[in-house]
């Protein structure tokens, strides 16, 4: 086996009689277990001289001071309280599948033409958001199951946008497009991890990482079809909310309207105008310029 010096601990003892000088050495192996302790100097003399006076100083208080310095790196994973939490996830369209299962649920869908948005925050162990920090992270592309998505095209990226972003004051948005269609990746869905960009960080804080939602990437996203009216607890009085927001809101789209053809009307009446000018001055130029014969 290997062996190697740990280092020196110098230890003095205080009380009535005489301070000697101790050396203790310490041998260690390469996994950090202590092999052998070796006292240097001095240590006859603790043993001889200052045997009456320790007792006589017997009630006196012993104090060990000990200064050991390292010479080993350690592999172990740091424990910090630092977590990611998706605060917002704003999709293009939001719709109802069936599972084989036969139970409803909803499913994400965004297009591959337009960009959407992910906010994430950097929370303590307390949930608590943490403002005083900087992190860079990255987001990437991954599918449903959690595995990597490889580029088939030399043609464009994954995933396009703003995918390096540095969390300021505890948070980060991230601008993304998924270039990928489901319909060309057997129909699967995709997620967005985000995690720090040194991935030393990712093994030392596992909890730097979060993942979205499932989401299906599609061209065309069709017309949304809208949710059912829920019933209110309010009865008649809610009903009568609803109709009267209804009301002023279409009152306020027709006074736009009505804004806008009057608009209309000023526009069409200054261009027939500028046109009527037009006119007047090509003739004026056709029209020939008569010189006066000299006399």
């Amino acid at each position: 086996a290997s062996f190697r010096r740990a280092g020196c601990w110098t230890m003095a003892a205080s009380g009535n009689g005489t301070t000697p000088s101790l050396d203790v050495r310490l041998t260690r192996s390469q996994s950090g277990n202590i092999l052998d302790i070796d006292f240097i100097g001095g240590l006859s003399e603790v043993a001889g001289s200052s045997a009456p006076a320790a007792a006589a100083a017997a009630p006196a208080t012993t104090t060990a001071i000990a200064t050991v310095a390292p010479s080993c790196s350690s592999t172990a994973v740091v424990i910090s309280g630092r977590k990611l939490r998706i605060l917002e996830h704003r999709v293009h369209k939001v719709e109802m599948r069936t599972r084989e299962n036969g139970e409803s649920e909803e499913e994400l869908v965004v297009s591959n033409l337009r960009p959407f948005t992910l906010k994430v925050g950097v929370h303590d162990s307390a949930d608590v958001p943490i403002v005083d920090c900087s992190l860079p992270l990255r987001a990437t592309l991954l599918y449903e199951n959690g595995s990597a998505v490889k580029q088939t095209s030399l043609s464009e990226p994954l995933l396009v946008g703003e995918t390096d972003v540095v969390a300021l004051q505890g948070a980060a948005t991230f601008k993304l497009r998924i270039t990928s269609l489901s319909s060309h990746r057997d129909k699967q869905r995709f997620r967005i991890q985000v995690a720090p960009q040194e991935e030393s960080l990712t093994r030392t804080e596992p909890l730097l990482s979060v993942v979205t939602d499932p989401m299906k990437s599609v061209t065309k996203l069709g017309r949304a079809m809208p949710p059912p009216p829920l019933p209110s607890p309010g009865g008649d009085a809610a009903a009568e909310g609803v109709k009267r927001r209804c009301r002023e809101t279409l009152d306020a789209h027709a006074q736009s309207i009505a804004q806008l053809q009057e608009t209309h009307v000023q526009i069409a009446a200054e261009l027939e105008a500028v046109a009527s000018l037009a006119q007047r001055a090509v003739r004026a130029k056709a029209e020939p310029t008569s010189v006066a014969a000299p006399v």
